[in-house]
């Protein structure tokens, strides 16, 4: 296994920065994920690395040494593509023995321990059965685990993955997801893995880096991404149902600090927390303002006032999902939702909202939250 190193990358087509001044260092062993939405510059980042595109500028390293000229065979890196791009003429067993039967790996690993390799990664992902079947009687899903496996069978220095499960069902995901961690964890492999999807990337990763439209947002562990974000772009990345994000007038008299959002949604801020809110204010038409953060599950509702730091609003609608509920209350620009583990209230009965201060957050602007 080996490290990757990525210094100061950009990546032009003419005149679009697919990325911008991109760094960042995987260590060997760890397991690495890019997250952020559809054309943030993951796939595009995938692809710098493995030599499949050259960079405008800066620098890859894998292993310490430098690979910008290296073509992608001279790079020992595996990667396994969202589309399969599995040989329709080949048996799934020849598709996954494919990378071990190049010239390279010629003499360096017998007919038996071939079987052996792709019996262990069939097995683990739940193909066996299907190894003497073609590409074309197959599902997506299982063309999937068949791509992923063609990856996964070789030993190279690292493993370069691009949504390797988005097309598999709920139940297969989890259980991929689950083999994904055990291969990572009993080889102690290299991975660098894409995704849209906050719950993988929570789930499986050592270190996280958000893209937001080529530019790093974020690098930072999964519990810090999750309960630290550095922007209000990387909060509303991760949580479903999403961050509540509102901004807002900071006002100040003789009892306190308020955030004022319209004249029925203000409460005064805890006093340990004006720092936090001074440090992300900004100045708007001569008004102090600031964006607040709060997660659904971090606010309480109640027919009777919780406390002075509650307010009231009425019940716009109400969703029930499984065991749990997400009330919907509307503000000036945009709906502020609640989940609860009650379904008895009715749209357009008053209740009273009381945030967790201590799970609140304070962000400047970077992104329109009214749409």
């Amino acid at each position: 296994m080996a490290d990757v190193k990525v210094e100061n990358i950009t990546k032009r087509y003419d005149d679009l920065v697919a990325l911008n001044k991109v760094s960042f260092e995987c260590k060997e062993g760890q397991f690495f994920t890019l997250l952020g939405p559809s054309g943030a510059g993951k796939t595009t980042m995938l692809e710098l690395i493995a030599g499949i595109k050259e960079p405008t500028e800066g620098h890859v390293y894998i292993g310490g040494q430098m690979v910008n000229k290296l073509p992608p065979q001279e790079r020992n890196v595996a990667m396994a593509f969202e589309n399969y791009a599995l040989y329709s003429f080949l048996s799934v067993y020849d598709n996954i023995a494919f990378p071990l039967r190049s010239p390279k790996m010629k003499g360096l690993i017998t007919s038996s321990e071939e079987r052996q390799r792709v019996q262990e990664m069939a097995t683990l992902l739940g193909i066996e059965k299907l190894l003497d079947r073609r590409p074309q009687h197959l599902s997506g899903g299982q063309k999937q685990r068949v791509s992923l496996a063609r990856t996964m069978v070789r030993r190279p220095d690292v493993y370069l993955l691009d949504e390797p499960i988005a097309h598999l069902d709920a139940k297969l995901r989890t259980s991929t997801r689950a083999t994904l961690k055990e291969l990572a964890k009993e080889f102690g492999i290299t991975i660098i893995y894409v995704t849209h999807n906050y719950r993988e990337a929570l789930a499986l990763s050592d270190h996280i880096l958000i893209l937001r439209e080529g530019i790093v947002e974020q690098i930072d562990t999964p519990e810090n991404i999750y309960h630290v974000p550095a922007s209000d772009f990387t909060a509303k990345l991760t949580g479903d149902p999403p961050i509540n994000l509102i901004d807002g007038e900071v006002l100040g008299n003789s009892k306190g600090v308020f955030f004022s959002a319209a004249p029925h949604f203000s409460f005064p801020i805890a006093s340990e927390l004006t720092e936090k809110l001074k440090n992300a204010q900004w100045e708007e038409n001569d008004r102090r303002m600031v964006r607040i953060g709060i997660r659904p599950q971090d606010i309480k509702i109640s027919r009777e006032r919780i406390s002075d730091m509650a307010f009231d609003l009425p019940v716009y609608a109400t969703i029930r999902e499984g065991e749990n509920s997400v009330i919907t209350f509307e503000l000036k620009d945009v709906f502020l939702l609640v989940r609860t583990d009650s379904d008895h209230y009715k749209v357009g009965e008053k209740l009273w909202i009381q945030f967790d201060q201590q799970c609140m957050f304070f962000f400047r602007k970077t992104m329109d939250i009214s749409k």
